[in-house]
């Protein structure tokens, strides 16, 4: 019983250190640059923006509208 316990150590380390170190690697081979963040940011302030009216009768009044928000 012990030798397949001693046998099982170097599998178990194996799949531990695949479960640890592939997220890592991915971790820091793409890592965050920090527009996916700003962009995310962007589209949450402009989906947020209830002042602006659907219809307006000229793009100044929407860029008014928009300064205005």
């Amino acid at each position: 019983m012990p030798t397949w316990f001693w046998l099982n150590i170097p599998l178990a380390a194996v799949i531990f250190l695949a479960i640890v170190g592939v997220p890592l690697w991915i971790v820091f081979k793409h890592p965050d640059t920090g527009e996916e963040i700003a962009e995310a940011a962007a589209r949450h302030r402009a989906r947020h923006l209830a002042a602006i009216p659907i219809h307006v009768a000229s793009m100044d009044e929407a860029v008014r509208w928009r300064e205005a928000a």
